[in-house]
């Protein structure tokens, strides 16, 4: 059986708006290998409009890092087989290859890979071209929870077309277990049926109804859809962006 791998997670705590408090933390960590996660990238929000000016993001990073090394103490103590990672859930705006090449904000485990993030109701133009802007600057972006886009929603044949520009596509592990109706229902399944999806990830922000759960969600698409394409999506691919290896 092959290690789960979490790449989209807020289990750093007084960070953002994931674990509130060093216990949390570490009761997230726990949950985490309990469940079979041997590697985790941490992924904070870096959204660009909350920041004052560049001091106020400098430090914003500083305490992420702190908070980091506190995380990766008590792993190395506790789970000597658990691999830890930095990166960010960035919200996109218009200048974000401006941040990532000037280290404003991160990407997943130092590679070229970047987590991105959009609002709901963002147009399809706008993510195609945040999309296109990141690729032509040789970064991969790996589209974070794509079933909240109503724009992706409502036309999924977007789907080919982004990961035909070179994109990854994200999903929650919650969303593959929660009873959805109607539109998301049928664009998660079809998503998943036609091997859509790149990436599943447990987007974790607490302890309890939003913990750091990958096996569940695992064991249905293993069930469903096979081996091989359960081991993509919880380990070959998240291992193939941690290591830095382009995929397409």
């Amino acid at each position: 059986m092959y290690d789960l791998i979490d790449l989209h997670c807020h289990i750093l705590s007084s960070v953002d708006d994931g674990a509130y408090d060093d216990d949390m933390m570490k009761s997230m960590l726990d949950i985490a290998y309990n469940d079979g996660i041997k590697a985790i990238c941490f992924t904070p929000h870096f959204k660009i409009h909350q920041f004052k000016n560049d001091e106020h993001i400098r430090k914003y990073n500083l305490h992420i890092e702190r908070v980091f090394s506190s995380a990766l103490e008590y792993v190395n103590e506790k789970y000597s087989d658990m691999k830890i990672y930095l990166g960010n859930e960035v919200m996109f705006h218009n200048d974000i290859c401006n941040s990532l090449s000037t280290g404003k904000c991160r990407f997943l485990a130092d590679s070229s890979y970047v987590l991105v993030e959009f609002k709901p109701e963002t147009p399809m133009f706008d993510i195609e071209n945040i999309v296109s802007k990141i690729l032509r600057k040789g970064y991969i972006p790996v589209i974070a929870h794509i079933e909240r886009y109503s724009a992706l929603v409502n036309d999924p044949s977007k789907l080919k077309e982004l990961r035909g520009l070179g994109a990854l596509l994200q999903i929650n592990a919650g969303s593959i277990l929660k009873f959805w109706f109607g539109k998301t229902a049928r664009f998660i399944k079809n998503a998943l049926k036609n091997k859509l999806v790149d990436i599943i990830c447990t987007d974790a922000h607490n302890d309890k109804e939003l913990s750091p759960i990958l096996s569940k969600a695992h064991d249905k698409i293993f069930k469903r859809y096979g081996e091989e394409y359960a081991k993509m999506l919880f380990f070959t691919t998240p291992n193939a962006i941690i290591n830095n290896v382009k995929i397409y």
